[in-house]
């Protein structure tokens, strides 16, 4: 990875995942950039300086907001790296999603709360939109994620096109020489016999050669996201690590909503590698 993108609102979340994402660039030697989405009760790039004066708590709000940035960028610095900030005003998320390609970016890092009952459903977040639509890898951080990874679960259908993706996650594990823990989950509605899955598996780990082991498992499960929980538990997984727009098979269909599920409910980062990109 070259150039990485860690949108923020300054949450607890969101500092989490900037040092995380601070940590990446130190191993992985990437350029990064802070960007905050502020959101104004008016038009505010059409505002001048003396109009601006009418509405003091959102100056006092840009303020801070422009501060924290600055921090960002002062903590990334000190590492040695190359950072960057940006500020964008009165935008929607999808600003993110145009910010990748417009600064080539190529790996996102972003806190995320999580979200239940009827804020799951129908307000969704940031980190679901760009998980949803993003072109490049997307890595979901909670607030108790921690660094380094030494336990990485690849969960997937291990079809042909998933191969180029999975080298992806064998780079982002070789940052810290991860363990892999290659997982396919058996689920009732498209059961799969052991040899095959297991074939498929091993095709994946003969192309794993790495200083961490790698290691294949198959889980049965009544679904595929209770499945991934249970086992990434039982390893003691800090990351778990999927695949989204598959075509057959295991995490196909359901593949982009079993993704957000995850970041939403489990406390294990997420990292969310696009097969269409």
């Amino acid at each position: 990875m070259k150039n990485i993108l860690v949108p923020t609102d300054f949450s607890d979340a969101a500092n989490r995942a900037a040092d995380i994402a601070i940590a990446i660039a130190e191993k992985s030697g990437a350029e990064i950039h802070f960007l905050h989405l502020q959101i104004t009760p008016v038009p505010w790039v059409k505002l001048d300086k003396e109009k601006e004066q009418r509405f003091p708590e959102t100056l006092k709000e840009i303020g801070h907001a422009k501060d924290a940035l600055n921090k960002l960028v002062k903590k990334a610095e000190n590492k040695g790296l190359k950072a960057e900030k940006f500020m964008v005003y009165d935008v929607g998320r999808e600003e993110i999603l145009k910010h990748i390609p417009f600064h080539h970016h190529d790996f996102v890092v972003m806190g995320s709360h999580g979200a239940s009952g009827a804020k799951e459903l129908f307000v969704g977040s940031n980190a679901q939109k760009v998980l949803r639509d993003a072109s490049v890898p997307v890595l979901i951080v909670k607030e108790a994620s921690t660094w380094p990874i030494k336990n990485v679960v690849f969960a997937s259908n291990f079809e042909e096109d998933v191969k180029e993706p999975f080298r992806t996650v064998v780079n982002f594990a070789d940052l810290n020489e991860s363990n892999i823990h290659l997982l396919y989950v058996n689920v009732p509605f498209s059961f799969e016999e052991t040899d095959r899955s297991m074939e498929k598996m091993h095709a994946f780990h003969e192309s794993c050669p790495r200083g961490g082991t790698c290691t294949t498992n198959i889980y049965n499960s009544l679904n595929e996201e209770r499945g991934i929980l249970k086992f990434a538990e039982s390893v003691e997984a800090d990351l778990i690590a999927l695949t989204t727009h598959g075509r057959s098979g295991f995490l196909s269909l359901m593949s982009k909503s079993i993704t957000e599920s995850l970041a939403n409910h489990s406390e294990i980062p997420i990292l969310s590698i696009n097969l269409n990109r």
